[in-house]
Order: C-alpha cells, then structure tokens, then sequence
C-alpha cells in the first residue's frame, strides 16, 4: 500500500528559475533512473559526503510526502532512519528533517495507528506533511528504501570515488544496510 521515492537534488540549477517553481519534480532524478544517476555521481560537484535529496511517501495512492515537499540533507540516514531508532525507545519522536529547521514527527495513537507530520519549526509554520499511518506497513517501507538508497550506493560504488584520507568510509554503505537489517530486526520483535 505504501510507495516510497529517493529522488536526488540536481547540482546547479537556478533556484529563481520559474520554472523549477511550477515544475518542482524537474530540480531531481530519481535514484531508480541509472543512467542519470551515473551522471549525477560523476558530476564534479558531487560529493558522498553529503546528498541533498527528496523522499516522496504514498499510502493508499494518497501522497503523504510529494516532489513539492521539502529536501535535505542525508535525509535517509540522519532523518528517517533517526525517526526508527527514536521509536524503538518512545512512541512520540521528533527529529530534525535534514538540516532545515523543520522536523519530522510520529505520535502514537494506539497498538497499529500513528500520526506522521512534517512542520516548519519557525513561523510562519508550514505543514508539509500530515497523515495518520499504520506503523507496522509504515516501517517496513522506510526500511526497504533506506536498504535500496544504501545498495544502490553500493552498487555504483560511489564511497570508492573519495579522497584517499577518507578510505574508511568505502564501507560505509554496507554497513548502513547493516544498521537498517538490525532495525528492521528490531521494529519486527516490537511490533508483532
């Protein structure tokens, strides 16, 4: 019943660009188009470090989170996988949605139910996002595109591209589909 999209931010485009205003999806590829994305990694601004991006979010084919929803920084790692780990120790988690001050909220409303929101934290407050979800689907959805966003950077091998006194990190992929396997482990025990 979920979808769920990774679409990357473009390196350089003119932010305005009329355009991009009234066709926002035009300012990202998404992860699953292969040849743009090769491209996007060989760009010469690119960097593994940090990867502005949008997640798009469909429940029932009603969008929870649309290509005019707000982008950031490493949203699957210090965002929606923060959203998961938050959870496993309390029912209400607020996390910082990129580096925008703008968070990312889940509130428990019983056993299978809970609210989603994503908010501007500063007025004017802006709600970019507002549903009330099925935990269980809802985990098992962010943690099957977090482990596609990591494989997929495994698999074109993009940690290798970096800088010799950052070699470590050539792994780092792996092992964050390796965090997301153990939260998945975990979400399974806490939900059934």
């Amino acid at each position: 019943m979920f979808e769920i999209r990774t679409f990357l931010e473009l390196h350089c485009y003119d932010y305005t660009d009329p355009y991009y205003k009234k066709n926002p999806e035009g300012k990202y590829i998404s992860l699953d188009d292969s040849s743009k994305f090769r491209e996007y990694i060989e760009h010469s601004n690119f960097t593994s470090k940090h990867i502005q991006m949008l997640i798009t979010i469909k429940y029932k084919n009603e969008i929870v989170v649309g290509i005019d929803g707000p982008s950031g920084l490493d949203l699957w790692e210090q965002s929606y996988m923060a959203l998961v780990e938050n959870y496993l120790d309390q029912e209400k988690v607020n996390v910082m949605y990129g580096i925008e001050p703008i968070v990312m909220r889940i509130k428990s409303l019983d056993n299978h139910l809970f609210e989603f929101s994503i908010t501007d934290e500063w007025k004017p407050i802006e709600v970019y996002a507002k549903a009330v979800l099925p935990k269980k689907e809802f985990f098992e959805t962010i943690l099957d595109g977090a482990e596609h966003f990591w494989n997929t950077l495994n698999n074109y091998k993009v940690f290798e591209k970096m800088d010799i006194k950052e070699k470590g990190l050539i792994e780092y992929p792996v092992l964050m589909a390796e965090k997301v396997e153990k939260l998945r482990e975990e979400i399974k025990t806490l939900l059934n």
